[in-house]
């Protein structure tokens, strides 16, 4: 990325001292003749350096996504002007009409060097020769680390923000995104759960589903990772008989039922509501839309109980 220059042209004057010894007033001290505000602003928060080392030299007004993700969040935050290309699964917002470039298991790299963006983000790392072809074109690679916890959820604005606006800009992004996402998740009625995934696994603690989810109630799942419940081991790892089976909307009833421990659960009182779970893999800010999804089953159910 060739980082952006301007040259000002400082005038330094002194108080000049009329014939009968009076002080007339003085020039200013120092007067930027060339180069605008924008410049000026540019210049005081660029270069920047990521977390995992990437130097940004200047703000680029050129940019890729190969993450359907963080093409949402690049058009959320205003970026959109700036993105030539964006990846094979990127079909949000509705009619984004730009070339394709592949994914991030296989950029199209010939598209992204004639393409020239400054900066290409992706959410999965690229192969080492695919980073070093497209950072031949004078290309720099911003590799977006998927996040586990709603502090990397943030992140992912914050460092989407850095790019463009510089450190304390992204920090105040990172701030927000989590602000709101908690505060979407403050109305919804506090509870106990376990998640199940498309795979019909249960998401740990340590996931990201049980994070996000954990800001309206309790995980009890126990275990790390993604957990089959087998009958004879899986009831290890869940603390007790949840109030809901929150589960991807991809499964049925029939699907979770057909698991004996996720069947004994139902049998014991917890109540099943779907989510839409592309919206822990694909996260921005329509990750909302989970606890809308909570919010009108739990009404549901307190319906049904009046």
């Amino acid at each position: 990325m060739k980082k952006n220059t301007a040259i000002a042209a400082v005038i330094l004057a002194a108080g000049m001292m009329t014939a009968c010894g009076k002080n007339e007033p003085s020039a200013p001290s120092e007067i930027v003749v060339g180069g605008s505000a924008t410049e000026q602003a540019e210049n005081s928060v660029f270069p920047v350096k990521l977390t995992d080392g990437t130097e940004i030299p200047s703000s680029p007004s050129s940019c890729a996504s190969l993450s359907p993700a963080v093409t949402e969040i690049l058009v959320e935050l205003g970026y959109s002007d700036r993105l030539c290309a964006v990846c094979r699964y990127c079909d949000q917002p509705e009619g984004l009409e730009l070339p394709r470039a592949g994914s991030s298991e296989n950029p199209d790299i010939d598209k992204l060097t004639a393409l020239a963006p400054e900066v290409v983000f992706t959410l999965s790392p690229l192969a080492e020769r695919e980073v070093y072809a497209l950072e031949q074109g004078g290309i720099t690679v911003v590799d977006l680390a998927a996040p586990r916890s709603v502090e990397d959820y943030g992140e992912l604005y914050g460092t989407v923000t850095t790019v463009f606006e510089g450190v304390e800009a992204g920090e105040a992004a990172a701030e927000k995104a989590v602000s709101d996402l908690k505060a979407a998740a403050s109305s919804v009625e506090k509870c106990t759960f376990i998640y199940v995934t498309p795979k019909l696994t249960a998401a740990g603690a340590d996931t990201f589903e049980s994070a996000v989810l954990s800001l309206c109630g309790e995980n009890l799942c126990a275990g790390a990772g993604y957990i089959s419940p087998a009958v004879e081991a899986g009831a290890e790892s869940f603390k007790d008989v949840p109030e809901y089976i929150f589960a991807a909307d991809s499964l049925t009833e029939a699907d979770i039922s057909a698991n004996d421990i996720y069947a004994e659960m139902i049998s014991g009182g917890a109540d099943v509501i779907f989510l839409p779970a592309e919206r822990f893999e694909r996260p921005s800010a329509r990750l909302v839309e989970v606890f809308t999804a909570i919010a009108s089953g739990t009404a549901d159910k307190h319906t049904s109980e009046e």
